[in-house]
C-alpha cells in the first residue's frame, strides 16, 4: 500500500466521508495479524508528512501505532488517534485483499464536469422495450402499472418497480407467440413469465419467450445476463439458450452471465440442479458450483463459486474478485451506459476486488477508481484509461 493512498484515506475519515459499514469492515481487516508490518510502515509515511504536524512527534507515533494494534486498549485514546485507527484499519484491508472499494452511496459529490453539462450521467434504472408477438413496442419504466396487452389467452400486465407479468386466462393458446424484453445499457427489469418463473434481467441484455408455454417444454433464449427462479412443473423441463450453451432445469434458481465481449458463458447455481449442455459435453451442476463455457463448447467446473458476488448485481451490488481491470470497467459501462477507453495498452495483470452499490453516482466510481491508482477522465459518456 502506497502511503499516498493511506494519507487519502485518512483524510477521508477525517471528514466524515466513511460510513458505520467501512469502518467495521476496516477493524475486521486488523485482525489479520500478519500484515501488521506492513501497517506500520505506512503509518510511519503518513507520520512523516507535513500535512499532519500535530502528530508527527515520536511519542505520538507510538500511541498511533499501539491504536491500530488490535491487541492494545483503545480506551481514553483522544479522537484524532480513534480516527487514525480506523484510517489506518482502512489500510489493512485494501492490503490484505488487493485493493477494496467501499463508498458511501448516500454522500452527494459534486458533478463530474463534462464538455456537455447538459449530459448528465446517471446511475442504471428500471428499463425496458417490450416487443409483442405481432412487432408492437411498449417502452417500460419504474412508473408505469396497469394493462399492456393481450396475446391470445395471456394478459401482459406492468406492476411498476420494474415488473412485467403474464397471467394465463382459460387454456394455453395452440400456437406458441414469442415476445422478446430488452433491456437497453443503463438499465434493469424483472419480469415473471406465465408459468410464474421470475427472471431478472440486467443491463444490455434481452430475453425472448413464448407469451405461455405449451408442448412438454418450457424454452427460452437469453441474450447478456440474468437471474432465474424457475416455478417447479415436473412434465414440463425449463430451458434457457444462451450463446452455444443450454441449460436445463425443473426448478431451481441460477444465474447466467453470457455477455459476447466476455467471451465465456458463466452458469452459476444457487439452490436445486441443472445440466448444462453444449455440442461437446453434457455436465450436471450442484449448488455452488460455476459452469465455465468456452466458445468451442468446453466447459469446466468449479465448485467453489462465491453465490453473493454473481448475484450481487440483482441486490444492486458490483461485487469484484480478484476481477481485472478491463472485467471492472465492462460492468461500469453497461450500468452507466458509458464508453471506456483506453489511452495505452489495457492493464490485464492488476486485480480488484470490493462492494460499490449500483446506486452510487457516476462521480462516486470515478472517485474510488482514483483513489485506487486507476487514472480515469472523464468526457462526455466516456470513460478514458490513462497511464
Amino acid at each position: 500500500m502506497h502511503p499516498d493512498i493511506f494519507t487519502t484515506l485518512l483524510s477521508r475519515y477525517l471528514k466524515d466521508e466513511l460510513n458505520a459499514e467501512e469502518l467495521e469492515r476496516f477493524r475486521e481487516a486488523l485482525l489479520v495479524e500478519e500484515n501488521h508490518e506492513l501497517w506500520k510502515k505506512a503509518i510511519d509515511g503518513m507520520l512523516q508528512d507535513n500535512a499532519f504536524p500535530a502528530v508527527n512527534d515520536g511519542d505520538t507515533k507510538e500511541r498511533i501505532w499501539q491504536a491500530v494494534n488490535p491487541k492494545a486498549s483503545r480506551v481514553g485514546w483522544p479522537r484524532i488517534f480513534r480516527r487514525s485507527m480506523a484510517a489506518a484499519a482502512a489500510v489493512a484491508l485494501l492490503i490484505s485483499a488487493g485493493i477494496y472499494f467501499y463508498p458511501k452511496p448516500s454522500k452527494k459529490l459534486p458533478e463530474v464536469v463534462a464538455v456537455q453539462p447538459e449530459r448528465v450521467i446517471l446511475p442504471g434504472s428500471n428499463k425496458a422495450i417490450l416487443t409483442l408477438a405481432d412487432g408492437s413496442q411498449v417502452t417500460l419504466d419504474s412508473t408505469g402499472t396497469g394493462a399492456i396487452a393481450t396475446q391470445g389467452n395471456t394478459h401482459i400486465t406492468q406492476l411498476g418497480g420494474g415488473q412485467l407479468a403474464y397471467n394465463v386466462k382459460g387454456g394455453t393458446d395452440a400456437a406458441l407467440q414469442f415476445n422478446t424484453l430488452q433491456v437497453p445499457r443503463g438499465g434493469q427489469f424483472r419480469i415473471t413469465l406465465a408459468d410464474g418463473t421470475k427472471v431478472w434481467l440486467n443491463a444490455a441484455s434481452s430475453l425472448r419467450y413464448p407469451a405461455s408455454f405449451n408442448g412438454s417444454d418450457r424454452a427460452v433464449e437469453l441474450t447478456g445476463e440474468a437471474y432465474f427462479e424457475v416455478a417447479t412443473l415436473a412434465e414440463k423441463p425449463f430451458r434457457v439458450k444462451v450463446n452455444n450453451t443450454m441449460v436445463q432445469v425443473l426448478g431451481t434458481s441460477f444465474n447466467i452471465m453470457g455477455y459476447p465481449e466476455e467471451q465465456v458463458t458463466r452458469t452459476t447455481l444457487v439452490e436445486g440442479a441443472i445440466q448444462v449442455k453444449t455440442d461437446r459435453a453434457t455436465s450436471r451442476i450442484y449448488p455452488g458450483q460455476l459452469a465455465t463455457t468456452q466458445p468451442n463448447g468446453e466447459t469446466q467446473i468449479r465448485p467453489d463459486a462465491d453465490v453473493d458476488q454473481v448475484v450481487a448485481w440483482k441486490n444492486g451490488y458490483f461485487f469484484f474478485y480478484h476481477e481485472k481491470l478491463p472485467g471492472v470497467m465492462r460492468q461500469i459501462a453497461r450500468w452507466y451506459d458509458v464508453d471506456v477507453e483506453y489511452a495505452d495498452k489495457i492493464p490485464e495483470e492488476r486485480e480488484f476486488g470490493g462492494k460499490i452499490a449500483r446506486s452510487s453516482s457516476i462521480d462516486e466510481v470515478i472517485r474510488i477508481l482514483k483513489l485506487s491508482n486507476i487514472h480515469v477522465k472523464l468526457t462526455n459518456k466516456k470513460i478514458i484509461v490513462q497511464p
